[in-house]
């Protein structure tokens, strides 16, 4: 009974609001019960003496689509008349309003609504127009983003299709808000260049740098300027640069090559007198210290963790500061400091901050840097001369250097200026003229013009010898002219290299052999077997075979000069390496036994000497059977001409081929450095053999 008093309690209320409410009231009641025609009549009714309410009102009914008055034009109409003249209502009424739902809020919620509806119609239209528009009228929009970089992206391709300075400062001029200006601006900076330089002379460039002082191309117009006056190369044409173009950014590196160029014939008394013949030299204190460590050789060295570097005596120059080092090369070491890399020289003064996270020695007065996973170069007083964009960048070679930036390779020159466009998939380095690159899947070779000489036809292809190429097709292989033109189809499982004339070809798992006109001079009657391809080549016109599992030599005409009888037989030399099965000895190129077969392994003879194996144990031989080093070795391997790495399983030492032990059996590690040394290396120390001398070099480290 009390529910039932309560619920006409309630009910008698609202009858009597429902009676006492005005129009505008009525309309939202309505509005809320979908009956959009009464509250229709009720808003418009209302519009006088509720503006703001009303006009909110018929928004909302002209913005449905489920009501025979949708119109988004009206919708959008009374939606920014609400807006508009909300601040008008008295905060008594904005109070009583929000009862129906209605106040500032809902109107900004339904104008978005409406916008939406507007950017849905742009969107279909997908015009730059339609966009403007859009953004124009609606710039509170939820879309704007969206239209404005539909807009953009238009626009950038109109522009892009034209590729104009025009086109592009057009764009520059009508959306200086846009979130791609910078890359517009780029593609307007180059465009710019591109045009104004197109003849590509002396006077074009001059002209751009004049006329274009905040273009970022004046730098590649620069280095052009550069690269025009000293084409040639000679001290002449760098000096005149110098006095011509004193501004120029490259001015530094026409001085440095004035300087290298003079200093061919490296000496003292040359740096002297380039001293006088060039008293202006920027860079004079570096004359002094070439002067003082000219003669002055030095080695890296190990204490603990970190390196430095000692002269021949063991003395300390450098102490150890670095991570790493390398070794000096054109006057510069590459060292690591806290995780970067820079450049120091012999007085261990910092020529190249540490700033890479990788770098290469110095080539050619460059050196390959990285930063953050982009490769870039470097010169000698570490002038950016390639920016750090690459993510493949070779040294300079032949005067051009590969680099990939995004997904396909160029060639560069040494001042960074692209020479050849990036349109290939690999690249490698220039070698007598041309370089093999790769295009749609095929290799190419291309000269330093980029012109193809041997066009993309075939997955891989390699140079039999000037005129000839063997390429692959169909996992066969067969040759062709420089023109793409085949010489002999596919058909051979392998070609291998020339030499004396004769390159052997596989076919129907059989060896055979053509010349260099691809012509078969010896049939394919011979079996295949490990390392063939190297060990069948011919030397001193003798190459080793294989039938029925046997091994013997023929001639270049395919006679046999060592029956082929042997169960193996080594590398061809002057005394090489045999076994029938029962031992391994040595014979002349003739066949003749001259040492006997009582070895369990042997390596032919390779500068009067040969590496021989006993019960598992190696030792090394002269050509009259004389034990040089000996067998007691778990391996021995050659490290020079002169110089045997000797093994006992955990450690490393060193014996001359006179059986001299210039290194014990004392280190971890020891590899050749040059003709002059050998590292060795053990956990907490570098050490050297300088070979000269035959002498050990180690640090006098005591006191550091």
């Amino acid at each position: 009974m009390k529910n039932s008093l309560i619920f006409l309690f309630v009910a008698s209320n609202f009858l009597g609001f429902t009676l006492r409410a005005g129009k505008i009231e009525k309309g939202f009641i309505a509005l809320k019960e979908y009956n959009y025609f009464k509250a229709k009549d009720l808003f418009e009714k209302s519009l006088k003496k509720n503006v703001a309410a009303a006009s909110y009102g018929l928004a909302a009914i002209y913005s449905k689509n489920d009501n025979p008055f949708y119109s988004l034009d009206s919708a959008f109409n009374f939606v920014m008349k609400a807006e508009f003249s909300y601040g008008l209502i008295s905060e008594k009424r904005k109070n009583h309003f929000k009862e129906f739902n209605f106040d500032y809020n809902a109107i900004l919620d339904l104008r978005s609504t409406i916008s939406s509806a507007f950017f849905a119609i742009a969107k279909s239209q997908n015009s730059i127009n339609s966009y403007t528009n859009f953004i124009h009228v609606h710039p509170w929009a939820n879309e704007i983003i969206e239209a404005t970089t539909a807009r953009d992206s238009l626009a950038f391709e109109l522009a892009k299709k034209e590729n104009t300075s025009i086109a592009y400062q057009y764009f520059l001029d009508n959306y200086p808000l846009s979130g791609i200006l910078s890359i517009v601006q780029d593609k307007f900076n180059l465009a710019q260049y591109r045009e104004m330089t197109i003849s590509n002379d002396l006077l074009s460039y001059l002209e751009f740098i004049a006329k274009c002082p905040n273009n970022p191309h004046i730098l590649e117009a620069e280095d052009r300027i550069y690269e025009i006056s000293t084409e040639l190369n000679l001290i002449e044409s760098y000096y005149s640069f110098i006095q011509s173009y004193p501004k120029n950014r490259n001015i530094h590196l026409a001085w440095r090559n004035v300087y290298q160029l003079y200093m061919a014939e490296y000496s003292d008394d040359r740096i002297i007198q380039f001293k006088i013949d060039y008293p202006n030299y920027p860079f004079i204190q570096e004359l002094e210290e070439d002067l003082i460590f000219m003669k002055l050789n030095l080695l890296p060295y190990k204490n603990l963790s970190y390196y430095g570097f000692m002269d021949y005596s063991g003395e300390i120059i450098i102490h150890a500061e670095y991570e790493q080092l390398s070794f000096f090369k054109e006057g510069l070491a590459l060292a690591m400091k806290n995780g970067l890399y820079g450049y120091i020289d012999k007085s261990n003064k910092v020529i190249i901050p540490f700033h890479y996270s990788a770098g290469t020695d110095f080539e050619n007065g460059r050196a390959v840097i990285e930063i953050e996973g982009k490769k870039g170069m470097i010169d000698r007083s570490g002038n950016i001369v390639f920016q750090t964009v690459f993510n493949e960048l070779g040294q300079i070679s032949e005067g051009l250097s590969y680099g990939l930036k995004d997904s396909l390779f160029g060639y560069f020159d040494k001042n960074g200026n692209i020479r050849i466009p990036e349109k290939f998939e690999d690249a490698f380095d220039f070698n007598n003229g041309i370089a093999k690159v790769q295009q749609e899947g095929n290799q190419a070779y291309i000269d330093q013009f980029g012109t193809f000489v041997v066009p993309p036809g075939y997955k891989e292809i390699s140079f039999l010898n000037d005129s000839l190429l063997i390429f692959e097709d169909d996992n066969l292989v067969g040759l062709m002219k420089r023109n793409c033109e085949v010489v002999i189809p596919a058909k051979y499982q392998e070609i291998g290299q020339l030499s004396n004339n004769r390159a052997l070809f596989v076919e129907n798992d059989l060896i055979g052999f053509i010349d260099c006109a691809g012509k078969i001079v010896i049939l394919a009657t011979f079996e295949t077997y490990p390392n063939y391809l190297k060990r069948a080549q011919f030397v001193s016109n003798l190459a080793v075979v294989s039938q029925e599992g046997k091994f013997g030599v023929i001639n270049n005409i395919g006679k046999t000069v060592v029956p082929i009888i042997y169960n193996e037989i080594g590398e061809l030399n002057s005394l090489t390496a045999f076994t029938k099965g029962s031992g391994w000895g040595f014979m002349d190129l003739s066949g003749k036994t001259i040492i006997q077969t009582e070895f369990d392994y042997a390596e032919s003879f390779e500068d009067g000497t040969a590496i021989v194996e006993k019960l598992t144990l190696q030792g090394v031989i002269d050509s009259k059977g004389k034990i040089l080093i000996p067998i007691a070795y778990t391996s021995i391997n050659r490290l020079t001409k002169d110089l045997f790495l000797v093994s006992n399983g955990a450690q490393f030492g060193v014996f001359s081929m006179k059986g001299e032990m210039y290194v014990p059996l004392e280190y971890q590690q020891i590899r050749v450095i040059d003709k002059d040394f050998l590292v060795l290396i053990n956990s907490n120390e570098v050490q050297y053999l300088y070979i000269p001398e035959k002498r050990i070099i180690q640090s006098k480290i005591a006191g550091e």
